[in-house]
């Protein structure tokens, strides 16, 4: 059975180093590339990979795409024109093209998923997506070998459908199994037309079963009460709790928006760090026994609205070295302390209750 050695797994701790892996990787194919992202344009670090993958179809090698049309809005026709010409089967997500949707949905329904196999046997998910000013952002993306990135296949192969590819280009892949028959470890899924968050209900779960310390970390930050009220049970049993998100994102009503949040949990007991650096990983650790690491944000939108793919782990000498990378985020990080807190000036929290207002109504969701 597949992930018998630690060797097997291989995190890296940013965007940068995703990326030399994935080319790493891509450079070798033999047989097929199938890569699925939401933000994938032509930049200077974009071009390294787009001129890589046509060359690789024009060697013969089966090369698929699923690109999410918003997320990479920017990616220009001709570079689309050339991926196609070159033999690559380019496919844009744009749940509109389904009209059974209401059209709020129809619009904000997005692929969120960062997923890539190569050679059906080498696997690689996470948070990172494909853009120059990205370069410098910590991220947690995690390379896999072997059988078990077959679940990533039928997965892929499902986007790659609802994208309007057609079947018979990606029926071999059907016959994988999503579920994986291996005790430490469970790729979680969420899609977007189910009324329930998988993903959501993980971290609930979580939360409920630890005793003694968990580690969120998540770019936007927006639970519900059902999140919080987890977060507040947790820290009634003793359960030390960090947080740590950025300073600012690339989303600035995000930001805003998920000060209103901090205001609550910190009452509760939650210890908030913020990074001076862009922090785009995405996940949580708990106990030093179990974490979980993907696509998905802590928010309403990631946990109902988009597709998104997340890994569970509990190999404890992996579950080690991303503690030691969060621990590290956590040190260099600024604590949200009362003193900051307090410090908050009126134009500040009127940023804040203008985000949270639009947010809320952006993303129709109670709280």
């Amino acid at each position: 059975m597949f992930l018998h050695t630690p060797s097997k797994y291989k995190i890296y701790a940013t965007s940068q180093a995703a990326w030399d892996g994935m080319f790493a990787s891509i450079n070798t194919a033999k047989k097929s590339i199938y890569w699925e992202v939401y933000v994938f344009v032509d930049d200077e670090v974009g071009v390294n990979f787009f001129n890589k993958l046509e060359q690789k179809a024009k060697e013969g090698i089966d090369v698929k795409l699923v690109i999410d049309y918003l997320g990479s809005f920017w990616l220009s026709r001709k570079r689309i024109k050339s991926l196609r010409d070159s033999g690559i089967d380019l496919q844009l997500f744009n749940i509109r093209k389904h009209k059974y949707r209401g059209l709020w949905k129809q619009l904000w329904t997005r692929t969120h998923r960062k997923i890539l196999i190569v050679d059906e046997t080498i696997g690689f998910i996470g948070g990172v997506n494909i853009q120059k000013e990205m370069r410098d952002w910590l991220d947690i993306h995690m390379k896999l070998n072997g059988s078990v990135v077959h679940s990533l296949l039928r997965s892929f192969a499902k986007s790659y459908l609802i994208s309007g590819g057609k079947r018979l280009e990606i029926r071999h892949l059907l016959h994988y199994k999503t579920r994986v028959n291996h005790h430490t470890l469970q790729f979680i899924y969420d899609d977007a037309h189910k009324k329930k968050s998988t993903v959501k209900k993980k971290y609930i779960e979580s939360l409920t079963k630890a005793r003694e310390r968990v580690i969120l970390f998540s770019p936007y930050y927006f639970p519900d009460r059902d999140f919080v009220q987890a977060l507040w049970q947790a820290r009634k049993r003793g359960v030390n709790i960090d947080l740590l998100v950025p300073l600012r994102t690339d989303i600035r009503i995000a930001t805003y928006a998920a000060y209103a949040w901090f205001g609550i949990i910190r009452k509760l007991g939650v210890n908030i760090h913020q990074t001076q650096q862009m922090m785009h990983g995405k996940g949580i650790i708990v106990d030093d026994n179990w974490a979980m690491i993907g696509s998905s944000n802590i928010t309403q939108d990631s946990f109902f609205d988009h597709y998104e793919a997340n890994i569970s782990f509990e190999n404890k000498k992996v579950i080690k070295k991303l503690n030691k990378t969060l621990k590290n985020w956590i040190k260099k990080a600024t604590p949200l302390t009362d003193k900051i807190w307090e410090k908050r000036g009126k134009i500040q929290k009127i940023k804040e209750w203008i985000g949270l207002k639009l947010y809320t109504f952006w993303h129709r969701r109670r709280l």
